[in-house]
């Protein structure tokens, strides 16, 4: 479950180069220098990295789902109210 092999080692050029990571500041299971260890690497590699730590949140804390979609559509170029 550690993706940094991927990132470092054998480093996989088909993977995604947007990254939303969110992580709450009192999460158990995964260290806040882990996400920060990941999202410099990820920075070095040249993709682009959104990340927040949320306070007194818990493991797999998303606090702004509105700005996730938001995020996604910025990404994609994705129109709201465009057809096609």
């Amino acid at each position: 479950m550690n993706p940094m092999y991927h990132l470092v080692e054998d480093v996989n050029r088909g993977r995604a180069k947007h990254w939303w990571i969110r992580v709450g500041a009192e999460d158990s299971a995964t260290s806040l220098s882990v996400v920060g260890n990941l999202h410099a690497r990820l920075k070095n590699l040249g993709d682009d990295v959104d990340t927040s730590y949320y306070w007194d949140a818990g493991h797999g804390a998303d606090e702004d789902p509105g700005d996730f979609i938001k995020w996604i559509a910025r990404v994609t170029g994705y129109k709201w109210g465009v057809t096609r």
